[in-house]
C-alpha cells in the first residue's frame, strides 16, 4: 500500500516516462556524485528499490512505478544542479540580485535569518533558484530550496525540507519529523540554510517550526515572498514575538532602475556589443515595463498607488523586440 507522502507527491507531480526519469536520474547522480543510497534517503525508498529502478527491473518488485517516478522527479526538480526551464536565461546583476545574494550568503555561511519581500518581477524566485543550483553544482550542500504551497500543513513543510536534506521521512507526526531533521542536521558538519519561497503562504504554526529548527540546529533561514510577508509577521506580533527578535535582515526588494533598464537592454540588443539607445527608446522601454503594485500600502497603512519596473516584463519586451528584428 502506498504511503501518504507517496500519494501526496504523485498528486502534485506529473513526471516524464520511466525511461526519461531513469536517464535524468543517472545524469543527476553523475553530476552530483550521489550514490543510490543517498538518492534513496532523499526520497524515502530502500536502496535495493533504487537499484531495481536503475537497472530497469522495477517491474519485478512492483506493478506500478508512478509513485517512485514522481518522488525521484520531484527530488531532482527541487534540488537542481541546473536551473529549471522556468528560470533559464540571463541572470542580470541588478540591485535586487546583489541584495538577494548578500542575504543568501549570510544564511549559508553564518546561519542568519533573512526576510526578502517584494512585488512580482523583482527576481526573488529566479535568483534563489540560480544560487541554490550553484551550491549544488559545487557540491557544497549549503542550501535547501523549499516551495511553500498555499495552505500547506506543517508536516508537509517539514517533509519537503527533509526530502531535500536527504533525511528519512516515514513518520506521520510533525514532532517526529522535526526530531528527524534535528538529528540529521546535527550529524552534518554544518547545517544547510533553508530557503523558503512563497513564504507568505506560511501560517504561525509553520513559522514556529522553522524558528525551532533554526534555534536548535543553527541553520540559516531565507524567507522570500510577496511584500505582505513582513506585514504577516507584524499582524501576528503577539504570537511571533520570538520570531521577530531573530530576524537579522528584512529587506523590501526594489524594481529595476532606469539605469539598469538601459544597461540590460543595451547588452541584450547589441549582438555581443553594447547597443546605443536613444532617450526616446529608453523611455519607451521604461513605460512598457512599468507596472502597478496593486497590493502596495503607504506609511499610513492605506492602499497607495506605487509603480515599479519589472525585470520579468523587461525580459519579455526585449524578447519580442528581438523577434521583430532590428527594424522594429
Amino acid at each position: 500500500m502506498a504511503r501518504l507522502d507517496e500519494i501526496d507527491i504523485a498528486a502534485r507531480v506529473n513526471p516524464p516516462s520511466v525511461s526519461k526519469v531513469r536517464e535524468q536520474l543517472l545524469d543527476y547522480m553523475a553530476q552530483t556524485d550521489m550514490s543510490a543510497q543517498e538518492v534513496a534517503e532523499r526520497t524515502g525508498y530502500a536502496r535495493s528499490t533504487l537499484h531495481f529502478f536503475i537497472r530497469g527491473d522495477y517491474g519485478r518488485v512492483a506493478a506500478n512505478d508512478s509513485h517512485l517516478r514522481a518522488a525521484l522527479f520531484e527530488m531532482m526538480q527541487r534540488n537542481p544542479v541546473r536551473v529549471s526551464a522556468r528560470s533559464q536565461g540571463r541572470l542580470f546583476q541588478t540591485e535586487s540580485y546583489r541584495r538577494i545574494k548578500k542575504y543568501f550568503d549570510a544564511a549559508v555561511e553564518c546561519g542568519e535569518v533573512c526576510l526578502l519581500y517584494g512585488p512580482p518581477g523583482t527576481q526573488k524566485s529566479f535568483v534563489l533558484e540560480h544560487l541554490v543550483a550553484e551550491c549544488n553544482r559545487k557540491k557544497q550542500n549549503g542550501a535547501i530550496y523549499v516551495y511553500a504551497s498555499s495552505d500547506m500543513p506543517p508536516l508537509a513543510l517539514l517533509k519537503r525540507i527533509g526530502r531535500q536534506a536527504g533525511c528519512g521521512f516515514k513518520t506521520q507526526y510533525t514532532e517526529g519529523m522535526l526530531t528527524r531533521l534535528l538529528v540529521h542536521f546535527s550529524a552534518t558538519e554544518k547545517s544547510p540554510a533553508v530557503i523558503v519561497d512563497e513564504a507568505h503562504h506560511l501560517h504561525i504554526h509553520e513559522l514556529e517550526l522553522l524558528r525551532e529548527l533554526h534555534d536548535r540546529s543553527g541553520c540559516g533561514l531565507v524567507l522570500a515572498g510577496s511584500h505582505n510577508l513582513y506585514e504577516n509577521f507584524l499582524r501576528g506580533r503577539a504570537q511571533l514575538e520570538q520570531w521577530l527578535s531573530r530576524i537579522d535582515h528584512k529587506d523590501p526588494l526594489p524594481g529595476l532602475s532606469e539605469r539598469e533598464v538601459y544597461e540590460i537592454a543595451a547588452s541584450e540588443l547589441g549582438n555581443g556589443q553594447p547597443a546605443k539607445l536613444s532617450e526616446k527608446q529608453l523611455s519607451t522601454l521604461v513605460r512598457a515595463c512599468r507596472v502597478e503594485d496593486v497590493f502596495a500600502h503607504g506609511a499610513d497603512g492605506r492602499p497607495a498607488i506605487v509603480k515599479y519596473i519589472s525585470v520579468r516584463r523587461l525580459v519579455k519586451v526585449l524578447a519580442q523586440h528581438k523577434m521583430k528584428g532590428p527594424a522594429a
